[in-house]
């Protein structure tokens, strides 16, 4: 999907009608009507323009447009911190900022907005980052983008890459069907054959992550090194979900789905960590979990456009999809990213977030 518009028809209609909504003033009556729900929104980056690490994964908004977000939400909602979710101690019309990966971008650029507006959020840190090194995604996307005829030549080594050409496609055959020693070895093999990549600048690292805390943000967990958990073995999800090497730097007993996906198995794994609450994406994904929050991810900066979104496309897909969805059966991997009722599509993301 394009950042920011609907992807397909019945979100176009849903999001039409949003809109008019607004435009007529309906938009405070609608707010109140559920008062209760909690808005949860996710971003990822916040940098004036994206650089090979993050170009084209449509994870990025600009700062301007994120302090036009805030500042939305601050006259609609109450924003509060990541702490009141866990406690349940939430006023009406409660809404929750997040952010995924620990860019260092937060810290640049949201930080100084969130404190000026006195708002909080919570990051989600994953520990391949926090302790020096580069994400995979973040990787094979420098890979693509800067040195991409080295980096065919390595995907070649590779059946199920060695026929693609499509930077989108490539990334996301590498999401949804590599398991975690596949993209080890994937990566390795960037590593051998392009120049020394330099990536400072790209995350968060423990003196931003301090600062940030004491300027009210909060931190949780969001894996070891990113991977899709439905491609992981038992002992892979042990793995990916040990918290120890960033748990020193942590001050939110959340989780956050790498990707937005999860299956029941990971669901089984989590339930046994014991966090209070635990981030997904798109709708009505609670009825796996008690513990799941849904996110939303905005990237426009039109008032009327955010609360279709929020308030009117969102809240009608998770009721349908309510009525379809059979929490007893396997998640599978979702065949299409625009049919938002197959009960399947737990997350429908881009690729790469």
């Amino acid at each position: 999907m394009t950042a920011g518009k609907p992807n397909n028809l019945l979100r176009k209609v849903l999001h039409g009608i949003g809109v008019i909504a607004y435009r007529v003033g309906l938009a405070p009556a609608i707010i109140k009507l559920n008062s209760t729900r909690v808005r949860a929104l996710l971003y990822h980056a916040v940098e004036p323009a994206s650089d090979s690490f993050t170009d084209g994964l449509e994870v990025s908004v600009t700062p301007e447009t994120f302090a036009a977000n805030l500042d939305y939400f601050k006259k609609h909602y109450n924003v509060v911190p990541m702490s009141a979710i866990e406690n349940g101690e939430l006023p009406e019309k409660p809404l929750v900022i997040t952010f995924d990966d620990g860019y260092l971008s937060i810290y640049q650029h949201a930080m100084p907005a969130l404190k000026e507006r006195e708002l909080s959020a919570c990051i989600y840190l994953i520990t391949r980052a926090v302790e020096g090194g580069i994400v995979w995604v973040n990787l094979l996307n420098h890979a693509l983008c800067d040195h991409k005829e080295q980096t065919m030549k390595v995907l070649q080594q590779f059946d199920e890459l060695a026929t693609l050409t499509n930077k989108a496609e490539i990334i996301g055959c590498v999401q949804h069907t590599f398991t975690p020693n596949q993209i080890e070895a994937l990566c390795a093999s960037l590593v051998e054959a392009l120049p020394e990549i330099n990536f400072e600048g790209l995350y968060a690292r423990e003196a931003e992550i301090r600062e940030m805390q004491q300027n009210g943000l909060q931190f949780g967990f969001h894996t070891t090194d990113h991977y899709n958990l439905r491609n992981c073995s038992d002992d892979e999800l042990e793995a990916q979900l040990d918290k120890s090497g960033c748990a020193s730097v942590m001050n939110s007993n959340t989780f956050a789905y790498p990707f937005g996906y999860f299956n029941l198995n990971a669901v089984a794994h989590l339930e046994d960590k014991q966090y209070l609450k635990i981030m997904t994406v798109g709708n009505n994904n609670d009825v796996y979990s008690d513990k799941h929050l849904d996110r939303t991810e905005v990237f426009s900066d039109d008032p009327a456009t955010i609360f279709a979104q929020l308030e009117i496309v969102e809240p009608v897909i998770a009721k349908l999809r309510k009525w379809m969805v059979k929490p007893e059966e396997e998640l599978v991997e979702p065949d299409n990213s625009d049919t938002d009722l197959d009960p399947a599509v737990d997350a429908q993301k881009n690729t790469a977030k």
